[in-house]
């Protein structure tokens, strides 16, 4: 794209906060723009604070989204400990496949990640004080089941911090990607061809907001050991591929996530009934194949 500049006097903020919105407009939508500054009034140094600040902003709110989604994977899948001795830890036990997910816990926090002994699960856990203080003052206010605010207030306790509790779940807040990439579930039922996204916790509360929030329906599992939330009419399921736009998860879940859409259109032209022969029977075995290489279990 190519910026032609000309020059005119701009003599206040306003016109070059205004300049700068226009700027951001042009190249948002691919077009050429013809920009009038004149660097003796214009007042560049307006400019470049305008450019900083959007810069930290921008920095802040993906360091909030990793927060969030970093608080989901702990209410999911950690723990914190406090030995008899004192000594304070956080640990994460995860499957395989996701390690990208503990990869980038650790490269903000430390740790160590080890393989399970049954070799199909990893943990992650951190204990030295410098990266736990690290991490408790990015999750603080935002770990939402209520076991895990329990062993953190404990914690808090022994560094003298004030334990913080979360504020009430806004759709703008990437706990819920964190909790898929642990809790989460997205399959389909072969027979109906329905797809179904799902999360499942023991603490009904936690599910309940999704529901309000999100859609869904939340509901008592079969072996009545914990609840799920599942979500698979087409509407909820596009309102909330919407949010994993925003908030995407970074477990090996995701693939399934972007395959979706192209479940909704072969739907739509009923391929998911074709005979197997057909074309339209051939696209819909080609993409149960990509469907099936990620195995979700």
């Amino acid at each position: 794209m190519l910026l032609t500049y000309y020059f005119i006097p701009l003599k206040n903020k306003l016109s070059i906060n205004y300049l700068f919105k226009r700027m951001l407009s042009f190249i948002n939508l691919g077009k050429t723009s013809y920009l009038s500054i004149n660097p003796k009034n214009a007042g560049f140094h307006d400019l470049n604070l305008t450019l900083n600040k959007i810069d930290i902003d921008s920095n802040k709110k993906d360091e909030g989204f990793f927060n969030e989604w970093v608080s989901g994977i702990i209410d999911g899948d950690g723990c914190f400990l406090l030995s008899k001795k004192g000594y304070a830890s956080l640990e994460i036990t995860i499957q395989l496949r996701d390690v990208r997910c503990l990869n980038l816990i650790k490269q903000k926090f430390g740790g160590s990640i080890k393989v399970r002994a049954n070799q199909n699960h990893l943990r992650y856990r951190l204990h030295h004080k410098s990266g736990l203080l690290k991490l408790i003052s990015s999750v603080n206010g935002l770990i939402r089941n209520p076991i895990r605010m329990i062993q953190l207030a404990k914690i808090c306790d022994k560094y003298k911090i004030s334990f913080l509790y979360p504020e009430p779940l806004t759709y703008h807040n990437g706990w819920l990607a964190g909790v898929f990439d642990t809790d989460g579930s997205i399959y389909l039922n072969l027979v109906s061809a329905q797809a179904f996204i799902s999360t499942a916790q023991k603490n009904k509360l936690l599910l309940d907001s999704l529901e309000k929030i999100y859609g869904g329906t939340v509901y008592l599992s079969k072996g009545k050991e914990h609840f799920k939330w599942v979500v698979y009419r087409k509407q909820e399921i596009i309102h909330l591929l919407e949010y994993f736009k925003l908030y995407p998860p970074r477990s090996a879940k995701f693939a399934r996530i972007k395959l979706i859409p192209k479940y909704h259109e072969l739907r739509s032209i009923k391929a998911h009934i074709a005979p197997a022969n057909s074309v339209l029977g051939k696209a819909w075995k080609q993409f149960l194949v990509k469907w099936d290489s990620f195995d979700d279990k």
